[in-house]
């Protein structure tokens, strides 16, 4: 009966630790591309965002504070963030639903 339970209680971490993997997989490739994705657009704006910036804005951006000290000044590159910002939004609640079934 022991035996059963500790197999049970391994096969549950197991697969929470896969679904921990994946989201946080998911949420680093979110916010790589969201960091390229706007350091490219920028470079045809006139405030040109460096690696620390562009990632510093993504992260603010994602969190939903949002200070406004970088904002994107070209209509792609924040139609960009508007796309990324709902992909994130709709991704992110999918993989932690998953958590609650691991």
């Amino acid at each position: 009966m022991f035996n059963d339970l500790h197999r049970a209680m391994q096969k549950s971490q197991s697969a929470l630790s896969q679904q921990l993997t994946i989201l946080s997989a998911t949420l680093l490739c979110l916010v790589f591309t969201s960091v390229c994705g706007i350091q490219h657009f920028q470079r045809a704006g006139h405030r040109h965002l460096n690696l620390f910036q562009s990632t510093y804005y993504v992260v603010v951006t994602f969190s939903t504070v949002g200070y406004g000290d970088f904002v994107p000044d070209i209509w792609p590159s924040q139609l960009y963030m508007v796309i990324m910002i709902c992909v994130a939004l709709i991704v992110l609640p999918t993989q932690s639903k998953y958590l609650e079934t691991a």
